[in-house]
């Protein structure tokens, strides 16, 4: 496909002649006479690059410009214009132009400056590309492993119910942000804020203020009064991250703040009342915390109410690849290099592997290597020593045993994923003579994540 050129320029002279010199070098080129023809061509003929005259008669070019910008955010404009004009021209790149040349015109200075501007072009429409998949990486759930399916439904249930309460569990860097700002951006609050504090990060008398703000003179430096997160967050949503670090005594005033929806400013005698929604995470066991009288039992009841436990990522080997495929195209994007995938080899060191650090550490991974290397393939050698060292595992079936296979279009990851899960669960159950606690040892998974792959495999064999 060629590229378009849209020339505007009110000499109908150079218009043609314009336009017949850029069509013989190849392009597609289309022209116009005024700001107004320009627009309604802009929309119809939909150019790449367009050639802007600076002194129309009719209407500043500067005044085109602004609208062509309007119209379309990712269009190059190159200014033409007289050696006197160049201030004028200058004043153009602000509002968005892209270049400017100086008359008389050289068709080969031109054809310069359109191959630079399609470069500017491609170079935007990348780094927007990027921009909204990290956004989209903050609301988006990426998931497609069957053990998800309970989360997911779980997650559509509290984003359709504003006002309940919700508390997510799980190990760090499994995604319980994730959660979060799905369950808020896809629920009736979406249009409010979403406000977050870390409850492990900030000292205990910061926190509380942090939570329920200060009056004038509640204590020393408190100088003016300051609103805290609780009403911020007014007709939204407040993220509680690390919440088993919170102090007791906070967790009281959190109690009594979640039972009233009422609270008062440290200092304050007014009672303030809001309409938010408290979402909580935390990635230690609460019943042990709250047997040991490091967390309260009443507020843990009352937080968890829709509870999500997410699992951590050696037991997702489906979203393994998913994930390292998502991140492995925003960090081209980003870092602008061109990976087309994984190896088989890497992808099965990253399988045995257990991820400690969850997704966190797989992008973190994943961004270093994209950084560092400028391959086709991420293969073993690229990855962390730690990745490396993982042994060789033997499937019974034909998944990654290759020496050079590529994943490529065509593999079936679960059906590969099923196989391999299937035939260990059942030699462990062999060696194991049934034993389910035994089994899930042999396995290195919980008996919870035992129990979900019984029912999934052999639905007659799994616990009640």
């Amino acid at each position: 496909m060629h590229t378009k050129i849209l020339i505007i320029d009110d000499e109908e002279i150079m218009r043609l002649t314009l336009g017949e010199g850029l069509s013989d070098l190849g392009y597609d080129t289309e022209t116009a006479a005024d700001g107004s023809d320009a627009i309604v061509k802009l929309k119809q003929f939909e150019p790449d690059v367009i050639l802007l005259d600076m002194k129309l008669k009719s209407e500043s070019g500067l005044e085109v410009a602004k609208k062509i910008k309007q119209t379309d955010e990712y269009v190059e404009i190159i200014i033409m214009t007289a050696y006197a004009d160049i201030n004028t021209a200058i004043e153009a790149i602000k509002l968005g132009a892209t270049d400017y040349i100086k008359k008389p015109l050289d068709l080969d200075e031109i054809q310069v400056n359109i191959s630079r501007a399609i470069a500017s072009q491609s170079m935007k429409k990348k780094l927007k590309l990027y921009e909204e998949k990290e956004m989209k990486a903050e609301d988006t759930f990426i998931s497609k492993d069957p053990i998800m399916e309970d989360i997911k439904k779980r997650m559509t249930i509290l984003a359709e119910n504003d006002s309940v309460t919700a508390l997510i569990g799980g190990e760090t860097g499994t995604g319980k942000e994730v959660v979060a700002n799905y369950i808020h951006k896809n629920g009736a609050r979406k249009d409010f804020l979403m406000l977050s504090v870390n409850c492990a990060a900030i000292p205990k008398q910061l926190l509380e203020s942090e939570l329920f703000g200060f009056e004038k003179n509640a204590f020393s430096g408190a100088n003016s009064r300051k609103k805290g997160l609780l009403e911020m967050a007014q007709g939204g949503t407040l993220f509680l991250d690390e919440l088993g670090e919170m102090p007791l005594d906070i967790q009281s005033k959190m109690l009594r703040f979640l039972e009233t929806r009422k609270f008062n400013r440290i200092g304050g005698l007014e009672e303030i009342e809001v309409d938010i929604r408290i979402i909580a995470a935390t990635n230690k066991n609460l019943e042990e915390a709250i047997a040991k009288k490091e967390f309260r039992a009443d507020l843990y009841y009352r937080l968890n109410v829709v509870p999500i436990h997410l699992p951590p990522l050696r037991e997702r080997k489906v979203d393994l690849l998913e994930l390292s495929k998502y991140f492995l195209e925003i960090y081209n994007i980003k870092f602008k290099k061109n990976f087309k995938g994984f190896t088989s080899n890497a992808f099965e060191r990253m399988l045995s592997y257990q991820w400690p650090g969850n997704i966190r550490e797989l992008k973190n991974i994943i961004e270093r290597i994209v950084i560092l290397n400028d391959l086709d393939y991420i293969d073993v050698k690229l990855l962390p020593n730690e990745v490396q060292n993982q042994s060789s595992k033997e499937s019974g079936s034909a998944i990654l045993k290759a020496e050079n296979v590529f994943i490529e279009e065509g593999f079936s990851l679960e059906e590969q994923v099923a196989d391999l899960e299937k035939y260990y669960i059942s030699k462990a159950l062999e060696l194991s003579k049934d034993n389910f606690s035994a089994t899930s040892k042999l396995l290195g998974i919980s008996r919870h994540a035992l129990n979900r792959r019984m029912k999934k495999y052999y639905e007659d064999r799994a616990l009640s």
